[in-house]
């Protein structure tokens, strides 16, 4: 009944429809959990399994019965083809739409006049087209009247709905799904994949959509730091540098992973996504951990159903060179740099706090900047770009000064978001982790820093401090 009241209602009353939204469920939960309870022998006050039992066996054997004689009908030529508890999916090849709605209310008919009641099956919805991976877990275009046009983008127990997979997955999956739907096209999903993962490889994308949170119950897990799942390890690291860091029992911690030494386990390549987002940061997210241990298998348990080869769409993949200026690091203040020799690659550095410093850092991109064409020397031009210095001076003005537009746009998004943070030295004080503009923010700071560290090293312009906006 609050399930039909919930469909009558019109799009704007978004806040009743919450309401009873949150109705339906709490009334489904004490259903499920009144019938649970009976064969709680643990936790239960009055457990009773042989009503647990019985309420099990009443329920297979109606839905036995229901599934056999559907199969059997002549006039329908149905099949069932999934039955699980309470429900049934039923194959109809070759009809339309409409036919399916006529069948699936006669069929709904029927087996509710075959049982007591108040036993009742409903004609609930049509899949046009579907997806039945494994129990439990389906999705597909969804139709609830005849009369509906536009279908409704329905899944179970799968990526695009789950919450312990990281926002990049179930966008990709998703997108690729309907265009399934809606092309029969297996060539126009392999080209999209193939765009999203040339962006995710040249780092052309937020990192927000790359944020695990996951539930952490400090207090419940092994003594063992190796049995730690990565948001507990991500929450120790924290508690260590402050003690009044420590997350409540089930909270959600975030977390992304980043690249590590080789050999590294997933333990130690997983870090607080502020410091990866930080100015100074070496840490340079992991895409290949992202593409071939979370996207890729979850698009394989879809399409391997149409007899696609994810892996090797991914193979094919030409990988993309990175932007130049983010692969030149600004020099570090805080480290000495010792030559040994005379030799240039003999570089050793230390920190004044003793620790050490990633490799990556002393690297530097051995590209033209302007065409990204290969140079062998230590110059940021190749040969022909160097002979151009009108053009260079142009370009490296030019790109510095879109992104300084670029910060000061976020940055005044930002400020009218918070409400007036107007004193520049500050800077913003936002540091919101579920607003992308903080990430684009982050993102365009880096490069800004980064251009302005090559152009004062050059002598185009005096150095611009990032740290401003």
């Amino acid at each position: 009944m609050v399930k039909r009241a919930m469909k009558k209602l019109k799009a704007s009353k978004l806040v009743l429809h919450r309401i009873l939204n949150a109705r339906q469920l709490a009334l489904k939960l004490i259903s499920n959990v009144t019938y649970g309870y009976t064969a709680a022998g643990f936790s239960g006050r009055m457990p009773c399994a042989e009503i647990a039992d019985s309420i099990v066996q009443c329920g297979r054997m109606t839905l036995e019965t229901a599934i056999s004689f559907v199969n059997q009908h002549e006039k329908w030529k149905a099949k069932v083809i999934y039955g699980d508890t309470d429900s049934m999916f039923v194959l109809l090849k070759g009809r339309s739409k409409e036919d399916a709605f006529i069948i699936g209310n006669e069929i709904a008919s029927a087996i509710t006049a075959m049982n007591p009641e108040p036993v009742t099956l409903k004609m609930e919805k049509v899949y046009c087209p579907c997806f039945l991976l494994t129990k439990k877990r389906y999705v597909g275009y969804s139709y609830e009247s005849p009369e509906q046009e536009k279908p409704t983008f329905d899944a179970k127990g799968i990526e695009t709905v789950r919450r312990d997979t990281c926002p990049a997955v179930a966008k990709t999956l998703e997108r690729s799904i309907r265009l399934i739907f809606e092309t029969n096209d297996l060539s126009e999903v392999e080209s999209y994949l193939k765009r999203q993962w040339a962006r995710i490889l040249s780092g052309k994308v937020s990192i927000k959509d790359f944020v695990f949170a996951k539930e952490v119950r400090l207090g419940t897990y092994s003594s063992r730091s190796s049995s730690l799942p990565p948001a507990a390890i991500v929450a120790k690291k924290a508690m260590e540098m402050d003690p009044r860091a420590e997350p409540h029992y089930g909270e959600r911690i975030p977390y992304v992973v980043i690249h590590g030494e080789p050999g590294s386990r997933l333990m130690d390549m997983v870090v607080n996504p502020f410091d990866l987002l930080d100015l100074n940061s070496s840490y340079r997210l992991n895409d290949l951990y992202y593409i071939n241990k979370q996207m890729i298998p979850a698009l394989q348990r879809v399409f391997s159903l149409l007899g696609a080869d994810i892996n090797q769409w991914f193979s094919a993949v030409s990988r993309p060179i990175r932007p130049m200026f983010s692969k030149r690091h600004a020099p570090m203040s805080n480290a000495r740099l010792f030559r040994d020799g005379g030799s240039d690659n003999s570089m050793v550095s230390k920190k004044p706090n003793g620790k050490r410093i990633r490799i990556d850092t002393y690297y530097s991109s051995k590209h033209c900047i302007l065409c990204g064409e290969l140079i062998q020397s230590s110059e940021h031009f190749c040969v022909n770009c160097s002979r151009k210095e009108a053009l260079v001076d142009a370009t490296v003005v030019g790109r510095t000064s879109k992104k300084e537009r670029e910060m000061q746009h976020l940055t005044e998004i930002c400020r009218h978001c918070g409400g007036g943070d107007w004193i520049i030295e500050s800077g913003v004080k936002c540091i919101s982790l579920s607003c992308s503009v903080f990430y684009e923010r982050k993102k365009v700071q880096k490069e800004l820093h980064a251009l302005s560290s090559f152009a004062t090293a050059s002598g185009f312009y005096p150095s611009c401090n990032a740290e401003f906006f």
